[in-house]
């Protein structure tokens, strides 16, 4: 088959994935849906997101801009143990970010980094899908 030069240019350039079918965009490792195993991006985030607390700390700092372990501790609830291990997590993902203040006592603050903010849109528009299907599948 004998190809155009515009043809051959096209097939060369870096093709455009911000208009693919989710099936497709989901992860940024893996070709398709087909090839995707435990080590995907979205999947990491998804299963980060489904461990204790972990959805309620994002939201208490989409509320508050800074907050201390211990206003975490009364606003989300559960065990030290668990809060500090959550935020570990939330951290290594780069959801939040841990500012420790030389003083005394020794101040730490919790806060969403710039992809952590982010979030928020998405949270919104899953809230918006989570309102209009959920009332369409209980009539």
């Amino acid at each position: 088959m004998v190809q155009t030069p515009s043809q051959a240019k096209k097939r060369d350039q870096p093709q455009d994935t911000s208009q693919e079918t989710p099936l497709h965009w989901h992860c940024v490792k893996h070709s398709n849906a087909a090839t995707c195993d435990s080590d995907c991006s979205f999947h990491e985030l998804l299963g980060l997101f489904s461990k204790t607390h972990a959805l309620p700390i994002v939201r208490q700092l989409l509320l508050t801009e800074k907050l201390r372990f211990n206003e975490l501790l009364e606003k989300v609830g559960g065990s030290p143990k668990t809060l500090t291990s959550r935020l570990r997590d939330l951290e290594q993902f780069g959801l939040i970010t841990r500012a420790v203040f030389n003083e005394v006592p020794i101040r730490v603050e919790y806060s969403l980094t710039t992809p952590g903010k982010e979030l928020e849109d998405l949270f919104e528009r899953m809230a918006i899908w989570i309102r209009k299907w959920r009332t369409k599948s209980s009539q």
